[in-house]
């Protein structure tokens, strides 16, 4: 079962399966917050609140157990399409790793590659497009036990039709399995995902 945490983001509940954007210009800081989740960058003061503490308080990485996160900048291991989604999940069933792709509006194109999950994927994943490397970190991300999927920009780079599938497979694996969302997107399709808007200004 995944830990239920209480979660404060500037003075807002992220109740279990909300599903919340984070908006602001560009620069403001979105991204910023979302690593701050993750612990991949010191809390901004008083923003963040976990279990009533505040996030800077706590030890760096505290709250990564609630977080999924598929950063913007997807990054893959030279290696299997297998052995890039193990990092999340390195005992995930054959099935489990098949729904993710599929969630991630992938297993079509996995299914195509000589080897299935066990194709070769080249230096960083040099095999895929760019926004194929972005849907396997989304698979990646969908494989980790965590209350909260993070997603930065995770339609950027997408045609549209495709998009539209990433987006509407998003909401059925949301509501099929209750997490929570915290969005960084400028993309309308993503957004309309989400009830609640939080402006990041800058620090």
């Amino acid at each position: 079962s995944t830990p239920r945490s209480a979660l404060r983001l500037d003075g807002h509940e992220l109740a279990p399966g909300a599903r919340i954007a984070l908006v602001g210009p560009s620069g403001a800081g979105k991204t910023r917050t979302l690593e701050a989740l993750v612990g991949l960058r010191p809390a901004p003061d008083g923003r963040i609140v976990v279990d009533a503490e505040p996030l800077e308080s706590l030890p760096i990485g505290a709250a990564r157990r609630l977080f999924a996160f598929a950063p913007q900048d997807a990054r893959l291991v030279t290696g299997t399409v297998r052995e890039n989604l193990a990092m999340a999940a390195p005992k995930a069933s054959e099935a489990e790793l098949w729904t993710a792709l599929a969630d991630a509006v992938l297993d079509a194109r996995v299914r195509d590659l000589p080897g299935g999950l066990d194709a070769w994927l080249g230096d960083g994943g040099q095999r895929l497009s760019g926004g194929e490397r972005r849907r396997l970190s989304l698979a990646r991300a969908y494989l980790r036990q965590a209350p909260f999927l993070l997603l930065d920009e995770p339609t950027e780079g997408l045609d549209a039709a495709t998009e539209a599938r990433v987006t509407e497979a998003l909401d059925r694996r949301l509501g099929r399995t209750g997490q929570g969302l915290v969005l960084v997107s400028h993309r309308p399709a993503p957004l309309a995902l989400c009830e609640t808007q939080i402006a990041v200004a800058r620090d």
